[in-house]
């Protein structure tokens, strides 16, 4: 019980290296190091969004983090202050109510330079930041994360 399997000590350097992800992490064997993929977070605290604008690469996971007590969600739309579902460049998406953390995908052909609008659907004007944009950004690509 002593010793760890092959592969669940594996499993446990690719759990610490996600950990601390948008950092270099560096191989025990004294190998190269690797670069680790960029995060992209929004975070609700407070009724509020931040950061207001998200800049990411087409084809990055988007994690919500919600702080507050109660549910929120982060969902696209079509036009700015309308608070319904919908997108820009085929890019939409939509967390739906929740407490603690959920992801979202941006498509990886999302057209670079387009600037989609969301809210939270369950209190949409009353946030104190009633919405917030995610700009895709193509440059981003090779990993510049916010």
């Amino acid at each position: 019980m002593g010793r760890l399997s092959p592969l669940l000590f594996a499993a446990t350097l690719l759990v610490a290296a996600c950990a601390d992800q948008g950092t270099t992490a560096s191989i025990p064997d004294g190998g190269a190091p690797s670069v680790q993929h960029a995060t992209y977070q929004i975070t609700i605290a407070n009724m509020a969004f931040s950061p207001l604008n998200l800049e990411v690469p087409p084809g990055a996971a988007v994690t919500v983090v919600n702080e507050d007590s109660m549910d929120h969600s982060v969902t696209s739309e079509a036009a700015i202050g309308k608070y319904t579902p919908g997108g820009v460049g085929d890019v939409s998406f939509d967390t739906g109510p929740f407490m603690g953390e959920k992801s979202f995908a941006i498509p990886a052909d999302a057209p670079d330079g387009a600037v989609v609008h969301y809210y939270c659907s369950v209190h949409r004007s009353a946030m104190t930041t009633p919405t917030g944009t995610i700009t895709i950004n193509a440059s981003l690509a090779g990993g510049g994360g916010n």
